[in-house]
């Protein structure tokens, strides 16, 4: 069974969750999975990557595309109807797609020609009558929890630094970094602690794993989520969590010992805040996260869904 993702990235590599789902494939079944990156979006890239697609396609036998993101599926729908070509597509949506309106339109419209739609949150479904699956993305989840104490002396923190993970780069709207400011500067007029607060963008998948055992807290405080992978590795890290109730977050939580899923106020955050920085705790249960989403429980679905696919008439 020969695989194309086909996703979005200007980097020249796939996103980390994206190629974790390809390698957990290729390693439990007979698969062979290439990569096809959008770089850029707007009319006139989504039509050349059409072509290069096409180009892609002539000289490679490929059985099936698998579509990560709703926009970039424009493209694969776009290239199977200006080429006439009977390749089955499957698109996952992975929340931005669908929650935010401007995008959404496009997405369902890609929708509409899929053999099949994977959706990473049961909130998706208002949206889907047929032709779907809810599967969320997974995490690799062997990793050793032994890079606390180096990371910190290597980042310079000291003891007392009390260090607060952004879900994401500051840059993006979506996760409401303006109200996270306004967390951080709440919380530092009422702690004797250092506040150090770092977006999660530009780090290496091992930084990723070093940072998260590093700090004291993720904070997430979105307007809209799917299953965020964030949350997830947080915990998988062993880092106490405190979110707005926010997608599949309080999903993902479910189980698992210091995470806090709350009213989305400056203070219920600093409340939340300052009990984790008098008490330096840590999750000791990861286990329903481990459980629910390691990447080979989370292939074994998708196989069966490529399997059906491509044995229907």
């Amino acid at each position: 069974m020969k695989i194309v993702f086909v996703s979005r990235s200007n980097t020249g590599y796939p996103y980390p969750y994206v190629k974790e789902q390809a390698d957990a494939l290729v390693r439990n079944y007979n698969v062979e999975i290439s990569h096809f990156l959008v770089a850029h979006g707007g009319v006139s890239s989504y039509l050349k990557a059409v072509i290069k697609l096409f180009d892609f396609t002539r000289k490679n036998r490929v059985d099936l595309i698998h579509v990560h993101c709703g926009l970039s599926a424009l493209v694969a729908v776009l290239y199977k109807y200006l080429f006439f070509k009977k390749l089955k597509i499957i698109i996952t949506f992975h929340g931005s797609d669908i929650n935010i309106p401007k995008e959404r339109k496009y997405s369902l419209f890609a929708a509409q020609f899929s053999s099949h739609n994977i959706l990473v949150s049961e909130k998706m479904l208002k949206y889907f009558k047929k032709k779907y699956s809810i599967i969320p993305c997974g995490i690799e989840t062997n990793i050793k929890l032994d890079s606390r104490e180096n990371t910190r002396i290597e980042k310079g923190w000291e003891k007392n630094d009390f260090v607060i993970l952004f879900s994401a780069g500051f840059h993006r709207k979506v996760k409401d970094p303006q109200f996270a400011f306004k967390v951080i500067e709440a919380f530092s007029n009422v702690t004797k602690r250092k506040v150090r607060f770092i977006e999660m963008k530009g780090f290496t998948r091992n930084e990723v794993t070093n940072i998260m055992q590093a700090a004291d807290v993720m904070l997430m405080c979105s307007f809209t989520e799917g299953s965020p992978q964030v949350i997830k590795e947080a915990i998988l890290n062993s880092l106490p969590v405190i979110s707005n109730d926010v997608g599949e977050v309080r999903l993902i939580c479910s189980g698992v010992d210091n995470c806090y899923i709350i009213q989305k106020t400056v203070t219920e955050y600093v409340r939340c805040l300052k009990f984790l920085s008098q008490a330096n705790a840590r999750i000791q249960n990861r286990f329903p996260v481990i459980e629910k989403f390691d990447n080979n429980i989370i292939s074994k679905k998708i196989f069966g869904v490529y399997s059906e696919v491509l044995n229907e008439c």
